[in-house]
């Protein structure tokens, strides 16, 4: 009988540990949140232009615009000046030219569409 207890014991001490481990994420996952958080906002923002945008707009690397005049968004990222900060405010104010187009974007799709095209910039 004390062997039983003595492997009962053992058991449950176990168990708690395991317990404890899995409840416990470890300190390299609450880094990985961020990253996780940030690909989903791209993914996100791929998704919004490609159905609102690529009428118009090379919306991925390596397609020519739809439009000749519309700018690629690896374009817009990387060769016309903007920031994270400037192209949301561009989204916000939205872009008025009655030659090519009208757009006022709502907050999150200002942020997911940003996401995404910043996400096109070359280091």
């Amino acid at each position: 009988m004390p062997f039983c207890r003595s492997i009962a014991a053992l058991t449950t001490a176990l168990l708690c540990a395991c317990g404890h481990t899995v409840s416990d994420p470890p300190a390299a996952n609450s880094q990985l949140a961020p990253a996780k958080a940030e690909q989903t906002q791209i993914a996100r923002g791929h998704a919004f232009v490609a159905a609102k945008c690529s009428g118009c707009h090379a919306v991925e690397p390596g397609i020519e615009p739809p439009n000749p005049q519309a700018p690629s968004f690896v374009a817009v990222a990387n060769e016309m000046d903007f920031t994270p900060e400037r192209l949301r405010e561009f989204f916000l104010d939205g872009h008025d030219d009655p030659f090519a187009m009208t757009i006022l974007l709502e907050e999150d799709e200002a942020e997911i569409a940003t996401a995404y095209i910043m996400s096109l910039r070359s280091p």
